[in-house]
C-alpha cells in the first residue's frame, strides 16, 4: 500500500479557506460529531483512508494536493480512493466477498477474471490500472503511470454521484433529486451531457451555469469552487481580492508584483477574526 501523506495543519488551512466549520465537514462525511475532524487537525488521529477523497472534495481541493501519495496505487489504494471499505466494495460486486477482496489486497490470492471488470468500474479506473494495482499488491514492480491531470467537471460529478447514491441513478433521477432539493431546473439531458464530459459552458447557456453549479454543489454539500476548474477558481479568488482591496481603498499588489503589505494586513486580520469562529 502506498499511503497518502497526512498534514493536520494543511487540513485545517484548507477547511478555513472554504469557511466551513468542523461540524459541517463532519456532516458531509456522514459523521455525527465534529470531534473526529478536530482530532485529525490536531493530528491526534488520522482520517480513514477511504474518507480522504470525499474529505478533499468537500474542501474543494484535489486529493493528490491535500494528501499526496508516496507511490503508485495497489488494490487497497484504489478501493480507498473510491471511498469503500472492503465490505462495502464487496457488497457492490456480484460474486465478491470481503474475504476474497482481502486475499487479493493482501497478495495471497488473485481475483477471478470475471471480477476485474466490475471492480474496475466500481473504482472508476480502467482495466489496465486495476490489473497493475493487483500486481503491486502481489509485490510486483509496475511502472507508475504519468501524473494524472486535475479532474474535470465530469470526473468530479461522477465521484460525487458514486458517493451519494448506493445504486447509479439515471440522469432523470439525478436531475429530479437536485431540482427538488435546490430549486434549480436542470434537465436529464443536461445532467447526462455534464456526466459525459461536455463543458458546463456548452451545456448551460444564457447565464444559467452559475445557478446550476451552485445547485449541484448545494445538493452534494460541497463548495461551489469544488466544481469549477482551476482557472475559474483562480479568477474568482482574484476577483474577491480585488473587491477587498477596493473596499479598503488599498493597493492589491506592489509595483514589483507581490501582494502589498496593506493587503497582507487585511488578509491577516480576516484570518484571525474568522479563526475564532471555526
Amino acid at each position: 500500500m502506498a499511503p497518502r501523506r497526512f498534514d493536520g495543519e494543511g487540513l485545517r488551512r484548507a477547511r478555513r479557506r472554504t469557511e466551513l466549520s468542523q461540524r459541517q465537514v463532519a456532516k458531509g462525511l456522514g459523521l455525527s460529531s465534529h470531534v473526529p475532524v478536530a482530532r485529525w487537525e490536531r493530528e491526534q488521529r488520522f482520517p480513514p483512508a477511504e474518507k480522504m477523497v470525499r474529505l478533499a472534495a468537500i474542501l474543494g481541493v484535489d486529493v493528490d494536493e491535500l494528501f499526496p501519495r508516496e507511490g503508485p496505487c495497489d488494490l487497497v489504494d484504489l478501493r480507498c480512493d473510491a471511498g469503500y471499505t472492503q465490505k462495502a466494495a464487496a457488497d457492490e460486486v456480484a460474486g465478491l466477498t470481503k474475504y476474497i477482496l482481502g486475499d487479493a489486497e493482501g497478495g495471497r490470492r488473485r481475483l477471478k477474471p470475471h471480477l476485474i471488470e466490475p471492480l474496475s468500474r466500481l473504482y472508476g479506473v480502467d482495466l489496465n490500472a486495476l490489473e497493475a494495482a493487483e500486481d503491486r499488491s502481489f509485490g510486483m514492480t509496475v511502472p507508475q503511470p504519468a501524473p494524472r491531470k486535475p479532474p474535470d467537471l465530469a470526473e468530479k460529478l461522477t465521484g460525487l454521484v458514486r458517493m451519494a447514491f448506493r445504486d447509479s441513478p439515471t440522469p432523470e433521477m439525478l436531475a429530479d433529486a437536485v431540482n427538488a432539493k435546490t430549486g434549480t431546473r436542470l434537465t436529464a439531458a443536461q445532467i447526462e451531457d455534464l456526466l459525459t464530459g461536455v463543458s458546463a459552458a456548452d451545456v448551460l447557456t444564457d447565464g444559467t451555469a452559475e445557478v446550476a453549479l451552485a445547485g449541484l454543489a448545494a445538493f452534494f454539500d460541497v463548495p461551489q469552487l469544488a466544481l469549477e476548474n482551476r482557472a475559474g477558481v483562480e479568477l474568482r479568488v482574484l476577483s474577491d481580492l480585488q473587491y477587498l482591496a477596493a473596499h479598503h481603498d488599498i493597493a492589491l499588489a506592489t509595483s514589483g508584483g507581490g501582494v502589498s503589505p496593506e493587503m497582507l494586513a487585511v488578509l491577516n486580520d480576516l484570518v484571525s477574526r474568522t479563526s475564532g469562529q471555526s
